[in-house]
């Protein structure tokens, strides 16, 4: 499909683009580990002259290591990212990942690198995965590679994969010559280890509610469901057994195409201390640390949002972005306590804000018992709530806030949002702390997340309110 049917490929999202372009930093930055090496500085699409240029450099016994070394063997184009010259009769094949351990998902990518550079003649000591060590605590300053990453032979690992590429190349070959694609049921391995680029083209022409929709349907259902005949949820028998509470619930509003509130609903949220507060955080997390002592990977909130809903209806907006360069978490913190106070009931939707608070009470010891103290009984997860009174064909087994919420609000969108989805917001900062970043950049950024955070907020008042409107409605109140 990416030889033949390209335009076919769904248009890579802001959010994946953006961990892509760390994991080329991270790349970058994981060359120190084999300083002194000569970077292959050819473009994909020059191979051969890339191939050329490090058959001269592997020739000169004064370079180090490689960066970037491109072999051709077998009709197969690879690049090594670290190919360290041990001595003069042995290399170390580096491949280097922004993860942080092996995947079973690496092992091919090493696995084939490793048959191209044997088929080349280039004698390979120790086939190697290069990852990020989470557990690092970053002073400051420069990294200590050697403890930033940990750089892991996996030689054993390939053959007890059973890896055998020769058998895998062949059939990618037969499928590249035949006149069309291979048919290929739609499954697990649409989603595993990676998304498809082609998920949705192969998804055109199923039924609108695909079984596959049902909420938490697991992999024995599926099958199950496809030893039936049946692909659309309208069709799954009501007496077929295994069917969860909630996933009975889901079919009876496909099929009915009907809305389930439960009247529960509503003495749950009459039951809130005004007052209310919609709270949303966003965060971000860097496989390079930029703060002393923080950890790979590790979650920093720089940005909340609370939407205050009084006992009268009126509804105020208080906001908090940090636009310095230093550790956001105790400023971030202590504005927060300032804006919830010690009164009213505080709605989140997951318990994403709730890990973050317990992980700043740790950080920050002396704020520690304010903190704890919005945990033990003002939050309320207004996902629970959705996901265990509430149902709409339109989630299509997602309880995401996406998907939620334009299914039970009306015109509600992101779509005229600058930042309009989490990834993208932690990238947006990522940008905004660079001190590459003009000032004309950064305030759009900084624009734009404190519109993406501020929608999040609103959207759970409109949901709120929907939800209340929902009950009163039906009658069952």
């Amino acid at each position: 499909m990416e030889v033949y049917q390209r335009e076919q490929m769904s248009p890579l999202d802001p959010a994946q683009r953006a961990i892509m372009e760390a994991g080329v930093r991270i790349g970058e930055v994981a060359r120190g580990l084999r300083p002194g090496g000569l970077l292959i500085e050819y473009e994909y699409w020059r191979h051969e002259e890339a191939v050329e240029a490090t058959k001269t450099a592997l020739a000169d016994p004064r370079i180090p290591a490689l960066y970037e070394a491109a072999f051709a063997h077998d009709d197969i184009r690879v690049r090594v990212d670290i190919l360290d010259r041990v001595d003069e009769a042995a290399f170390d094949l580096i491949e280097i990942k922004s993860a942080t351990r092996v995947k079973d998902a690496h092992l091919p990518d090493v696995g084939v690198q490793l048959y191209v550079l044997q088929g080349c003649g280039v004698p390979v000591r120790r086939a190697c995965v290069a990852y990020v060590n989470n557990e690092y605590v970053y002073p400051g300053g420069e990294y200590d590679l050697e403890q930033l990453f940990v750089v892991d032979d996996v030689h054993e690992r390939l053959e007890r994969y059973d890896l055998d590429v020769a058998a895998s190349l062949a059939g990618m070959r037969e499928a590249l010559r035949s006149e069309a694609p291979l048919e290929i049921k739609p499954g697990k391995q649409c989603t595993q280890p990676y998304v498809c680029p082609f998920y949705d083209y192969c998804r055109e022409g199923q039924p609108e509610y695909h079984v596959s929709q049902l909420p938490r349907a697991g992999h024995d259902l599926l099958i199950t469901l496809e030893a039936l005949g049946v692909e659309d949820i309208r069709d799954i028998p009501a007496s077929l057994a295994g069917l969860t509470p909630l996933q009975l619930r889901a079919r009876e509003c496909v099929v009915g195409e009907t809305t389930y509130i439960d009247p529960q609903v509503l003495l749950k949220l009459n039951g809130l201390e005004y007052p209310i507060h919609f709270l949303d955080f966003e965060t971000f997390g860097l496989g390079l640390p930029v703060y002393p002592g923080t950890r790979p990977y590790e979650v920093i909130p720089f940005q909340w949002s609370n939407h205050i809903l009084d006992r009268d209806g009126t509804l105020r907006h208080e906001e908090f972005l940090y636009t310095g360069f230093d550790d956001p978490r105790e400023p971030f913190a202590r504005s927060l306590l300032r804006s919830v106070g010690t009164e009213g009931s505080i709605l989140t939707y997951s318990n994403f804000e709730s890990i973050r608070i317990r992980e700043l009470a740790d950080k920050l010891p002396h704020l520690s018992e304010s903190l704890m103290g919005l945990l033990e009984v003002r939050i309320v997860d207004l996902l629970v709530l959705v996901r265990d009174h509430c149902y709409h064909p339109d989630f299509r087994g997602s309880f995401s806030l996406k998907r939620v919420l334009p299914a039970m609000v009306s015109g509600f969108t992101y779509d005229d949002l600058d930042v309009s989805v989490g990834g993208q917001a932690s990238a947006a900062y990522a940008e905004i702390i660079s001190p590459d970043t003009t000032p004309e950049r950064r305030e759009f950024l900084v624009e734009g997340l404190r519109e993406y955070c501020k929608r999040d907020t609103l959207a759970m008042v409109s949901l709120y309110h929907a939800l209340l409107d929902g009950v009163r409605e039906s009658g069952e109140c």
